[in-house]
């Protein structure tokens, strides 16, 4: 929509009157989003030795669940923060409930080159409805579905996923650009002109597919320029540090 930065919030979590001002006070050309504490009640907040890595995800809580006592990098964020716009994709593969939303998206910011940034005096209070959303009872089997894409994203680690749910002169415009895509594993259509997995296996691994689908992306950006350059700006990378 145009919009440079964008401020997530869930509907239940309340940030104090200057937290926007703080988050946006971090923003350089080389960070992708920031975020500050998000506060859970009745649980007292303390600070958090946590790393804020993906792959201690499952073992050490998150760093914003605590107090933050200085700016630190961190691989992940979770429930509020100022993301860059038109960077990344939210995951439209997931059930409604969304589990493990933020974490895909912001880290799908962190493999693209940004600092992701949890910064002090930022305090968001979270105050957890306890019926409906995520917290229904009901939607067990949602939880398993997103965990295991989640799991199965996580797994490629630094690889870029490419998926190629287009025709035949798609594939050969796209293996033009191949060898400049850092650790691709492609997904497509006519493995005799790229070798590739099949979409069948990325429908199953990744569900919706319509982040990676080139023609709704330029439908989106309104694009203008060659399909070559669209892929370009799908896949390559964009951050100025590269």
């Amino acid at each position: 929509m145009g919009y440079d930065w964008v401020w997530r919030c869930d509907d239940d979590a309340i940030p104090e009157p200057n937290v926007l001002e703080i988050l946006a006070s971090y923003t350089n050309d080389q960070v992708g989003a920031v975020a500050g504490s998000v506060i859970n009640p009745p649980h007292h907040p303390t600070f958090l030795e946590s790393t804020g890595t993906i792959k201690n995800i499952d073992c050490e809580p998150n760093i914003q669940w605590g107090i933050i006592k200085e700016p630190k990098e961190v691989e992940h964020l979770y429930s509020t923060f100022l993301y860059r716009a038109g960077v990344h994709d939210f995951n439209l593969g997931l059930s409604r409930v969304a589990h493990r939303e933020e974490t895909l998206f912001s880290h799908g910011l962190y493999l693209k080159g940004y600092k992701l940034l949890v910064v002090p005096n930022a305090i968001t209070w979270h105050l957890k409805n306890p019926q409906g959303g995520i917290r229904d009872n009901q939607k067990q089997e949602m939880f398993e579905h997103d965990e295991q894409i989640f799991r199965n994203i996580l797994g490629f680690g630094n690889q870029t996923i490419v998926v190629l749910n287009c025709g035949l002169g798609d594939h050969i415009v796209f293996s033009r650009l191949l060898s400049k895509i850092p650790n691709p594993v492609v997904f497509g259509c006519y493995p005799e002109i790229i070798p590739c997995r099949s979409i069948a296996e990325a429908q199953s691994l990744f569900g919706n597919l319509d982040q990676w689908n080139i023609y709704g992306k330029m439908d989106q950006w309104k694009w203008t320029d060659s399909l070559e350059n669209a892929f370009r700006k799908l896949y390559d990378c964009h951050t100025p540090i590269c």
